[in-house]
């Protein structure tokens, strides 16, 4: 009985290590934000779920003196890290890259919302609801 609680107790321990390792529990908040010049605002967030779906990656924007509008990124995602948020004024287009890999983009003009790994795969209309983020815009 004892050799089974042993056992039992090591294979607990490399559990919860690889959740650890995996996981990387924690860092929710504002991953990356951006303020355009005519008040436009935009961040990508995430939080820690403390699941089997370890992150939930989100998408707020709100125009000037707007509401903020959501769009869904990922909901099963591990811990993203070095987000980037840039504007291209000729194609007015927001672009969300993680590690320098293209994630997402916010067609402006045509309010639309494309996700990939790497390039677009979907897209979809934009905002896809309207609620205030869990976490305030950095300012």
């Amino acid at each position: 009985m004892k050799t089974v609680s042993i056992i039992f107790g090591v294979l607990l321990a490399i559990v919860a290590g690889l959740f650890l390792l995996i996981i990387q529990p924690g860092s929710s908040g504002v991953l990356a934000s951006l303020c355009l010049a005519d008040g436009s605002e935009y961040m990508v967030t995430q939080r820690c779920n403390w699941s089997v779906e370890p992150y939930t990656v989100a998408f707020y924007m709100r125009p000037p003196g707007g509401k903020w509008g959501w769009c869904y990124i990922d909901h099963e995602a591990n811990r993203w890290r070095d987000i980037a948020m840039t504007y291209d004024a000729s194609s007015d287009t927001v672009t969300v890259t993680k590690r320098g890999i293209w994630q997402a983009a916010l067609d402006r003009k045509r309010n639309t919302f494309a996700l990939g790994d790497s390039k677009p795969d979907r897209e979809q209309a934009a905002p896809q609801s309207y609620f205030e983020p869990e976490f305030p815009f950095p300012r």
